[in-house]
């Protein structure tokens, strides 16, 4: 039996870095924690104290966790320190030669434990392809966001050793996570549905709709305010999971909106004081134009639903999607269930529709969505789940 995993390290400590850390030390792991950029580094006890109180107050927090927390979550002074780890989670920004980096300065140091990418869209073999890696140790862990309450975490392990397979779902349990194996496909199932869902709400923007209708349209079909979530997201990071992802699947869509790119550069929020910012209307530059709340409705469910189908027809078993869309996206009803219980041709109809209203650069259909409504076909052949 392998040994368990004790003393962990965490590289970059970003919002997602930051929360994935804490959880590991919360838990009992001692967690070593890097970021080559000092205020980060210098901000980690604050941080770490600031996040303590948010929690006690809201009593989500036990004296335990909090005793973990102080005497676990340890700063690094460099890579070099994290050489002893068992397991090693990268989680720096959204570019391939940046983690690669990583990995080559960790290997130069001696470390030969396993290493873990919270990587939002570039593949496990995009990372693997230049042998900077051991493809028996590596694996791509997706914590979703905010990591301290979702308890999905999706993994892509691919050829890994099954032992060391082993460890790292063992690891991720004993966190209080639910480990779901994924595919190898860029923006796994969660961000290949909500990456096409946030790039249509912004085109929404483009085409007239106003913030809050995106959202309180949302809300009444049961999905993602998305205005909310970028504020949490932030734009520059959604422009860089679109761009990974549109070159690896070639998916022209999420990387067509102007707004967004205007966005990423400053990153503002979408609502101030709780109001919808102004300065987004002048940034979308849509003057004198508007959308029904009809619209607005069957874009946002038709993109979710199209985004589900195409993640599909890249490779994911449909059971595995549809359990990520509702158990992990929160989407209301198993997205490919839902296509087959009304059929492909009327998700075509109202795709159509929406393309229609976009304009230019419209969401293309899936071919295996196509080929379904032609010929009459299911994901779930025979109504089986």
């Amino acid at each position: 039996m392998s040994d368990p995993i004790k003393t962990v390290g965490v590289i970059g400590l970003g919002i997602m870095g930051f929360d994935i850390a804490f959880l590991y030390a919360m838990k009992g792991f001692r967690t070593l924690a890097y970021d080559a950029a000092k205020a980060a580094m210098d901000s980690l006890t604050d941080r770490r104290e600031q996040t303590i109180e948010r929690l006690q107050k809201r009593k989500r927090i036990t004296d335990q966790e909090t005793d973990n927390l102080r005497a676990l979550l340890i700063p690094s002074s460099d890579l070099n320190g994290l050489a002893a780890a068992d397991l090693a989670t990268e989680a720096v920004s959204e570019n391939a030669r940046t983690k690669l980096a990583v990995y080559k300065t960790l290997r130069d140091s001696g470390f030969n434990g396993l290493i873990t990418t919270n990587t939002s869209s570039v593949t496990r073999a995009t990372l693997l392809s230049v042998g900077t890696v051991d493809h028996h140790k590596f694996a791509l862990t997706h914590f979703f966001n905010p990591v301290r309450s979702s308890l999905m975490v999706e993994v892509v392990s691919g050829d890994m050793d099954a032992p060391n397979r082993e460890r790292i779902l063992e690891f991720l349990k004993t966190l209080g996570r639910d480990p779901v194996p994924v595919q190898d496909i860029s923006g796994f199932v969660s961000n290949g549905i909500l990456m096409i869902y946030a790039v249509m709400a912004v085109r929404l923007l483009e085409c007239g709709a106003r913030i809050d209708q995106v959202d309180q349209a949302a809300k009444e079909l049961k999905l993602l305010p998305p205005f909310i979530s970028f504020d949490s997201w932030k734009p520059s990071i959604v422009e860089d999971v679109t761009r990974i992802m549109a070159e690896l699947r070639g998916d022209a869509f999420l990387r067509s909106s102007p707004l967004l790119s205007r966005l990423a550069t400053d990153n503002p929020r979408f609502y101030v004081d709780q109001k919808p910012n102004p300065n987004i209307y002048e940034l979308a530059d849509a003057h004198g134009k508007s959308l029904d709340n009809e619209n607005v409705k069957r874009a946002l469910m038709t993109s979710m639903l199209v985004a589900a189908a195409r993640v599909a027809e890249l490779g994911e078993a449909p059971a595995t999607v549809d359990w990520v869309a509702t158990e992990g996206v929160k989407m209301p009803q198993p997205p490919l269930q839902q296509i087959d219980a009304a059929g492909a041709a009327a998700l075509r109809q109202e795709l159509e529709k929406t393309n229609r209203m976009l304009g230019r650069k419209p969401l293309a259909i899936p071919v295996i969505l196509a080929a379904m409504a032609d010929g009459r076909k299911t994901f779930y052949p025979g109504g089986g789940q």
